[in-house]
């Protein structure tokens, strides 16, 4: 039996977080299935959120283009850089004159997501949980076609779930709001 889900309302749109205990395991089956099927880590996470929360916006999806591959760069992973867009667009400020009172309600969670996460996957860095120089492309591509890909697809998976949980915990606790 499902529970109701509950409600963040902003000025504009009404987005549920599900309280439905099977929701983590559903992000992580998604967004494994959008990596292999279409790639970038960071923007198969994105998606599947954005799908399951109602906030389907081709040009936040844009914006994660360019975040796999640790930014291209080996550097932060883009299941971090997808649960903090994630995060931003339930709880980050949406007015820049809101100044820093307009980015309190997004600080500790974000920390805590970032946290979270880097224990839940193994780390934060594609560089140190791949040995993969992604600027380079043909190593790049080299790892795709390998078996040890599958790792990153698994992270993906457990990163999607974890931030599932957290944004389920979070909701729970009240802690996702804006001013």
């Amino acid at each position: 039996m499902k529970a109701a889900p509950t409600q963040m309302q902003t000025q504009r749109h009404l987005y549920a977080v599900p309280r439905d205990l099977q929701w983590p395991e559903r992000m992580k089956m998604q967004s494994m299935t959008y990596l292999k099927k279409y790639d970038s880590c960071t923007q198969s996470i994105l998606w599947s959120f954005m799908e399951a929360l109602g906030m389907e916006n081709r040009m936040v999806l844009r914006a994660g283009g360019a975040m796999q591959g640790g930014m291209m760069s080996s550097m932060t992973c883009g299941v971090h850089t997808a649960s903090l867009m994630i995060l931003g667009l339930l709880v980050g400020r949406e007015k820049l004159a809101s100044g820093l009172d307009g980015m309190m309600p997004i600080i500790m969670p974000a920390q805590r997501m970032v946290r979270t996460l880097t224990e839940g996957i193994g780390g934060h860095s594609c560089f140190e949980m791949t040995g993969v120089d992604f600027t380079d492309l043909e190593a790049a591509m080299i790892y795709k076609m390998s078996d040890d890909h599958e790792k990153c697809v698994e992270r993906v998976g457990n990163g999607a779930r974890i931030i599932a949980e957290l944004l389920q915990d979070l909701d729970r606790k009240g802690e996702l709001f804006r001013v």
